[in-house]
């Protein structure tokens, strides 16, 4: 039976779903590895409720469970070392692991990336490709190399994009998905099936993290794309008025003419409001001004002048 240790993100619902997965599946947990407290963030704003992480059930059946600032300090690569692993398999860590904690495992590190390699390496690659509107999104397992997600494809499965996705309801299809990759991925390692193929050389791209200037809505841009923003991550996207950050919650584009500049308020209807935009207008149908809490958008808009 194989010796195991994973690699993930203990707040992360891409993690802890996997790791349930891997826990169902024929192979021996020797450990898990979890990412600092400052890098578990996630674009994906589901949460584990009122479930104990991958940390958690590590602790309580007595398995090695590690918190190492970094991978690649030379006592924590000895301790899995130690381990004697034949695989590894991480989801959702955040960070590069390099050539020496890469050599531990007998067989290989296979990585869980929520993309379609070669497209989208590096971090948030669910929220990039709907930000940019990406009519396929999906996962690839791939093998782990001292590059940024450029190892050997191992799997990959495809999942539409639709319109009204956020990240969580995409993830939601990924994980599904992928989910059962896992199984795959144990009983083609032990019967040595594993079949690695090259990514390709086009097609490449990386994006890093999210910063919070990304959420500030760009007026000058196509209504539409403005609309799969807000929908994208409801609830973050803003602009500022009167002094204040204006955080939208719903909004539509409008295939309508407009002569107004870009960010002008050009109509108040009875539950919304209207902005021109470079391209279009955007119907702004729910906000709410900084952490107060949501109001009536005529009424939020008479209040800022």
């Amino acid at each position: 039976m194989l010796r195991v240790v994973f690699f993930g993100n203990s707040e992360s619902v891409f993690s802890n779903r996997h790791f349930q997965a891997l826990r169902e599946t024929p192979c021996q947990l020797v450990g898990v590895v979890d990412a600092p407290p400052g890098q578990r963030s996630s674009t994906n704003t589901r949460t584990l409720v009122d479930a104990p992480s991958f940390v958690g059930i590590a602790r309580q059946e007595g398995l090695a469970a590690f918190e190492p600032a970094s991978p690649n300090a030379p006592e924590f690569v000895r301790a899995v070392s130690d381990l004697k692993p034949d695989l590894f398999v991480a989801v959702g860590y955040t960070s590069l692991l390099k050539a020496a904690i890469l050599s531990a495992p007998r067989i290989l590190a296979a990585n869980f990336h929520a993309s379609l390699l070669p497209a989208y390496r590096g971090k948030s690659p669910v929220f990039w490709a709907l930000r940019n509107g990406e009519r396929w999104a999906g996962l690839t397992v791939h093998v782990m190399d001292a590059g940024l997600d450029t190892g050997d494809i191992l799997y990959q499965v495809r999942v539409r994009t639709r319109r009204d996705d956020s990240v969580a309801t995409l993830y939601d299809r990924v994980i599904g998905r992928s989910v059962p990759v896992v199984g795959r991925l144990i009983g083609d390692a032990e019967r040595r099936r594993l079949r690695r193929t090259a990514q390709p050389p086009v097609g490449a791209s990386y994006y890093s993290s999210v910063q919070p200037g990304d959420f500030r809505l760009d007026w000058s841009r196509e209504a539409e794309q403005l609309r799969r923003w807000i929908r994208t991550s409801p609830g973050r996207c803003h602009f500022v008025a009167d002094g204040r950050r204006v955080f939208v919650l719903d909004a539509e584009a409008v295939a309508e003419p407009s002569q107004a500049a870009p960010g002008v308020l050009v109509r108040i209807g009875r539950t919304s409001c209207t902005v021109a935009t470079g391209k279009g207008l955007l119907r702004v149908r729910r906000a709410r001004v900084d952490q107060e809490d949501e109001k009536a958008v005529p009424r939020l808009c008479r209040d800022l002048g």
